[in-house]
């Protein structure tokens, strides 16, 4: 019997769209978990893409990176340079429960909130991310950590800049990051869901909303990337005039379809990102 890989491309195409027609889930997609961003990527992430998210410091990339794992239906793999696995768990139980991060932090919670706490705790026991931290970067490292967790569809590597693991080279060793990365995720069938910060965004021009040029690095990200997407939040430069919370989130990039924009808000209490459609 076959075992699947004698089968042709063309074949197993026809095969996925009759399953999908018949309303069976489509394999290969790998919901982001907010509708509006689905829509307008096409249903969610792709198996076997490098999806690049940017934005300025401090914009919530990595925030918004968490809040995709934390959405999706299977368990995801979340590798971070950024923090211990404690602290990220720590904002995903704010994120879900509504609960202040300092709350936590100080470990003064109101009873509401400690039973809200309790409760997300239990409904994110069986499909919370598995959180791994690389203090000494090397993209060997997130090859094993990939490796020992084949079962997640979805990878995020928190952040670009966390891979070095040498401190000259940075501009050829984080564009040839990008490539690897692609990479793993066509080795692994997996997608990707990579944050990085913008290095060459212009905070003196009029328009701060991310361009595909901010990423810099040569071009690698446009040139490797499947999707790329822009986070930007007016309320970080002009608060007088921004809408609190106000958030987009800009597609410069989509191998796979349309360019465009999704409007999410931002709850700073909670660090958490929130789907206006919703």
């Amino acid at each position: 019997m076959s075992d699947g890989h004698d089968i042709s491309p063309l074949t197993r195409i026809v095969a996925r769209l009759d399953r999908t027609t018949s309303g069976e889930p489509d394999g290969d997609l790998v919901p982001s978990g907010f509708p509006s961003i689905d829509r307008a990527i096409g249903g969610g992430f792709r198996r076997g893409d490098l999806v690049v998210l940017g934005g300025d410091d401090s914009v919530g990339a990595s925030a918004l990176a968490l809040g995709i794992a934390l959405r999706g239906a299977e368990r995801a793999l979340f590798l971070t340079s950024e923090m211990q696995p404690d602290r990220v768990y720590e904002r995903a139980l704010a994120m879900t429960a509504r609960v202040p991060l300092e709350h936590i932090k100080l470990g003064v919670v109101e009873e509401d909130e400690r039973a809200r706490l309790a409760a997300s705790a239990l409904a994110m026991r069986d499909h919370a991310p598995i959180v791994e931290t690389f203090l000494n970067g090397g993209l060997a490292n997130i090859e094993r950590a990939v490796e020992a967790t084949p079962a997640a569809p979805l990878v995020v590597v928190d952040t670009l800049e966390g891979t070095l693991h040498r401190d000259h080279g940075q501009e050829e060793a984080l564009s040839y990051a990008v490539l690897a990365l692609k990479r793993v995720a066509l080795r692994h069938h997996v997608a990707v869901l990579l944050t990085t910060h913008l290095p060459q965004l212009d905070r003196d021009r009029t328009d701060r909303r991310p361009r595909l040029s901010d990423f810099g690095l040569g071009g690698a990200v446009g040139a490797q990337a499947d999707l790329v997407l822009g986070l930007y939040r007016e309320e970080m430069y002009d608060f007088d005039h921004g809408v609190s919370g106000a958030a987009e989130l800009l597609v410069l990039k989509n191998r796979g379809g349309a360019r465009g924009y999704v409007d999410l808000y931002f709850d700073a209490r909670f660090g958490r990102f929130e789907d206006v459609a919703e």
